[in-house]
């Protein structure tokens, strides 16, 4: 699988999810960070491997403020 050198993060009741992006597909679920300092190392691993690694919290709570809510059955 080809996929770009990028990870986003959001921040989640549980701590950060990471996502990987694929060139050819959507974005995969990849691992559940559950505290401040193993986000700060995959940050620093990251950076050290040339990846880029982009918070995307704000973007996602935009985006979901903007969805119209379904009701729930």
């Amino acid at each position: 699988m080809l996929v770009y050198k990028r990870i986003s993060y959001i921040q989640t009741e549980n701590g950060y999810q990471t996502y990987i992006h694929p060139v050819y597909r959507n974005f995969i679920r990849y691992k559940l960070l559950n505290n401040k300092d193993e986000l700060e190392d995959a940050l620093n691993k990251c950076r050290e491997a040339g990846w880029l690694m982009v918070n995307a919290t704000n973007l996602v709570n935009k985006m979901n403020s903007l969805t119209p809510k379904l009701p729930r059955r």
